[in-house]
């Protein structure tokens, strides 16, 4: 998507509301991983409020399109080409993982092992927020809409569920129904 001149639907250039909600509540501390970041949008919008964040993305296009937003705005994020499934361990450990539509994107058998790899890089005590499509929402060639079940079930060993909440996914075109997931690690 990356690649054509027409914008992708999900890539609006502002941090998606409910997830900037949810972390205000929570309040947003050391270290923070934008998952699949694409162009860096949650991960630029961490470091202006003051933490070190490192966004990764499997689209190489994304990742550099990330770099020259980060460029321009001088601000103290980096980006690399990764796969959430199988998580680079030399990035280090992260506080908060920011989730802005990729849980979404997976089949049910791949949830749990993105699980896994985020247990494998987050602190003790350290906390996901993600935010998807949830049932309602179109499923024309796009997302697998969650239901807090979803969620749960990826999230077992390692991870205790703090809350899941019906919330808007926006995009650029309108909102569709969205899920609000906040996941500890224990």
């Amino acid at each position: 998507m990356y690649e054509s001149e027409t914008v992708s639907p999900w890539n609006t250039g502002k941090p998606q509301p409910a997830l900037v909600n949810a972390v205000g509540s929570d309040g947003l501390s050391g270290r923070v991983l934008d998952v699949g970041c694409g162009t860096g949008t949650h991960a630029l919008w961490a470091a202006a409020e003051g933490h070190t964040a490192v966004g990764i993305d499997f689209s190489k296009k994304g990742i550099e399109q990330a770099r020259e937003r980060v460029e321009k705005r001088g601000l103290d994020a980096t980006f690399r080409v990764a796969d959430a499934l199988d998580v680079p361990t030399d990035i280090g450990t992260f506080d908060i993982v920011l989730d802005s539509g990729l849980f979404h994107a997976f089949q049910n058998e791949q949830r749990e092992d993105y699980a896994r790899e985020l247990a494998g890089i987050v602190s003790v005590g350290g906390r996901v927020f993600l935010v998807g499509f949830a049932e309602g929402a179109p499923e024309d060639g796009g997302p697998n809409p969650l239901t807090p079940n979803d969620v749960s079930s990826a999230f077992t060993t390692e991870w205790n569920v703090l809350e899941t909440q019906e919330v808007a996914f926006e995009t650029n075109e309108t909102s569709f129904p969205g899920l609000l997931s906040v996941v500890e690690r224990i």
